[in-house]
């Protein structure tokens, strides 16, 4: 019943707080992820990453002072988006926003059934989660991945559980210590059919772009006069983030902290349940990636449920309901250096899962204790 109580409560909250956002969502990220949607839809693929026509397309529904909101997602995922140009700007707002909220209760029902009230209150109090939808963001989507891969890999299906992880390649630079990960843990019909997604997804993307529109990609994605598409890295939860915030230039520092968090992965990830794999790798995947805000932060939930009920540390376990409150994400409302907060506070979740998996394996030994209460935990290989 508390945790019933908690996630109205909280729901309140983001609803009322969220509803100051969506003006800014309209002509932002929802408009850069509409724009993608309608120049596949019409016809429009071979100039989809030509920042000009990007501009001219999304000047359609917003003013024309505007700044350029580029999509940057890979074409496929502007293919899977091209539904939503079917619809008036408007309408499909609006049920862009109720997808989002139905996906999110969605992921919230399958936790509280699989983990417990604990879960609820967890997913009710995800900040990353609330204000990214505000924001017309899709993080939401990329947490339903993660939670029907975790599902369905559980459930001893690694074939489906690795092709539905595949279409976290519309998000790539989250994708390598999955490929790793799969690999070394010799998870292999999963990582054989995270591959096949992959390489669908790129096939499919080469194919609507051409060759000339992959350069074009690249292009955009690399270019420094785009300042949409790395804004504010102090605010960012990756080792960017880190960086900026405590003073670290230069590349050696960054590599320094990347190979900090590499090793800390691998010791969490060494010989894991699935559990602690999802939660170490969906964690330490945002801390290397040259790009990840605090709305990515929702994909977090799929680590913290499982942990917060399989650990055996308390550690773990306290650094997991660290995570899922606000906390961490809003030290970036006091600017340098408190923003790094939410960055150490992923570093320190990885850390204690890393512990966990020296020291927690024997512990459940001696008590007799399962990897996660009620299910066996194992995923076929």
């Amino acid at each position: 019943m508390f945790a019933c109580l908690l996630a109205a409560g909280f729901s309140l909250v983001w609803l009322a707080l969220g509803r100051t956002a969506l003006e800014q969502a309209r002509v932002h990220d929802f408009l850069s992820l509409y724009s993608g949607g309608w120049m596949v839809a019409h016809g429009r693929t071979g100039d989809l990453y030509d920042p000009a026509a990007q501009l001219a397309v999304a000047h359609q529904w917003s003013p024309p002072d505007t700044p350029l909101i580029p999509f940057i997602r890979p074409p496929f995922y502007a293919l899977l988006l091209a539904p939503l140009s079917w619809l008036p700007f408007e309408t499909a707002f609006r049920c862009w926003i109720a997808l989002q909220i139905v996906l999110l209760l969605a992921c919230w029902t399958w936790a509280f059934r699989r983990f417990g009230p604990i879960a609820l209150a967890l997913g009710a109090l995800s900040i990353s989660a609330a204000l990214g939808i505000a924001h017309g963001q899709d993080c939401v989507v990329f947490l339903a991945v993660l939670a029907s891969s975790y599902s369905l890999a559980e459930r001893n299906r690694p074939l489906p559980a690795g092709a539905v992880l595949g279409l976290m390649a519309a998000k790539f630079h989250f994708t390598p210590l999955w490929a790793i990960a799969l690999a070394v843990e010799r998870r292999w019909k999963m990582l054989a059919a995270f591959v096949a997604a992959g390489a669908a997804a790129a096939l499919v993307s080469v194919a609507m772009v051409g060759t000339r529109g992959v350069r074009s990609y690249v292009a955009m994605l690399r270019n420094p006069n785009l300042e949409w598409l790395s804004p504010s890295p102090q605010f960012m939860i990756s080792f960017e983030g880190m960086a900026a915030n405590l003073g670290i230039h230069g590349l050696a520092g960054r590599l320094a902290i990347v190979a900090t968090v590499l090793v800390v992965w691998g010791l969490a990830t060494w010989r894991a349940p699935l559990w602690r794999l999802f939660a170490a790798t969906a964690t330490a995947s945002l801390l290397v990636a040259p790009h990840a805000y605090g709305y990515d932060g929702a994909m977090l939930l799929c680590g913290l449920w499982p942990a917060v009920v399989a650990s055996s540390g308390r550690a773990t376990r306290a650094a997991a309901v660290w995570l899922a409150t606000p906390f961490p994400f809003c030290f970036t409302l006091l600017g340098t250096p408190w923003a790094a907060a939410a960055s150490l506070s992923l570093l320190a979740f990885v850390a204690a899962l890393a512990w966990d998996a020296r020291h927690g394996a024997a512990r459940q030994a001696a008590t007799g204790e399962t990897s996660v209460p009620g299910r066996a935990g194992a995923a076929g290989r």
